[in-house]
């Protein structure tokens, strides 16, 4: 799960401001679940709710006061995708892990072709071979 720490400045600034707003709120990782189930979409708030409601099940009946307190009986608000701080924060994370994870591992892991690892880690300005320099002795 990613957590507010794993955020760069970068990566928080790139937030849509209704998410910057939910972080605040609710955290980062409730917000995060409700990215993954609500983004591009409209959603209420309610200003009352029962223990069943779906927002309780996705984040809990503390973080649904939260955001009520804010938000509730409002006007459906449009959750934003965060698609821009979302993949700034991937990429940062690819970046670090290549370091120890080769980049056949790290394409499983976050459903990429290799060729894109391979770019994203040449974008960051590390060397794309850095991680198997140890196998073959460091360079030429």
């Amino acid at each position: 799960m990613i957590e507010l720490a794993d955020l760069s400045e970068t990566a928080l600034e790139l937030l849509p401001r209704r998410l910057r707003d939910f972080v605040r709120l609710i955290g980062l990782p409730a917000t995060l679940a409700i990215v993954e189930r609500y983004g591009g979409t409209r959603l209420y708030v309610p200003a009352t709710w029962g223990p069943e409601h779906p927002l309780v099940v996705l984040i809990g009946e503390a973080n649904l006061a939260r955001l009520s307190a804010e938000f509730g009986g409002d006007e459906h608000a449009d959750v934003p995708r965060g698609v821009r701080a979302l993949r700034h924060l991937r990429d940062e994370r690819i970046r670090a892990e290549y370091q120890t994870t080769s980049a056949a591992a790290l394409a499983r892991r976050y459903g990429l072709a290799e060729r894109h690892i391979w770019r994203i880690v040449a974008q960051g300005g590390g060397a794309a071979d850095s991680a198997q320099d140890g196998l073959f002795g460091g360079g030429l």
